[in-house]
């Protein structure tokens, strides 16, 4: 049996996970949180930060915007999320929003469709989800040039 499209998949999915971890670290650190990195994926913590404020959080990261009660309900979790895969050259915006919050707004445009399940992945950001989304941006300050 061979396995090595299954093993470049999951190298993929590995070497994107990675990067996304690293890219989102630099966004929050550049944005004054601190950023800690579990042991283990417990409860549906990928990191824990820090805000500004002081304030200790669970952080659940995803390549694009997801909610799940299943999975992550009812757990206080922030998801930590792009505004689209990553494109060489492109800027993404990165949106970390309180979970159950983001849920309730998903559930009321889309808990009535057949494909509900008390889930749902934006395959892409719409114009509606980005108002939605705005307010949650993370956006990291103007750096000064030396």
């Amino acid at each position: 049996m061979n396995d090595e499209p299954a093993t470049a998949a999951r190298f993929h999915q590995a070497h994107t996970e990675a990067a996304n971890r690293a890219e989102a670290t630099a966004v929050l650190i550049r944005c004054g949180y601190r950023v800690y990195r579990p042991e283990a994926d417990i409860e549906g913590e990928d990191l824990v930060i820090r805000t500004p404020g002081g304030v200790l959080s669970g952080v659940q990261l995803k390549s694009r915007a997801l909610v799940d009660w299943r999975r992550y309900g009812g757990r206080e979790l922030l998801m930590l999320f792009p505004s689209m895969p990553y494109s060489s050259g492109a800027v993404r915006a990165w949106f970390l929003v309180p979970h159950d919050p983001f849920y309730g707004w998903v559930k009321v445009r889309h808990g009535h469709t057949a494909k509900w399940g008390e889930q749902w992945l934006y395959p892409a950001t719409s114009r509606y989800l980005a108002a939605f989304l705005d307010p949650y941006e993370v956006r990291p300050p103007a750096e000064a040039v030396g």
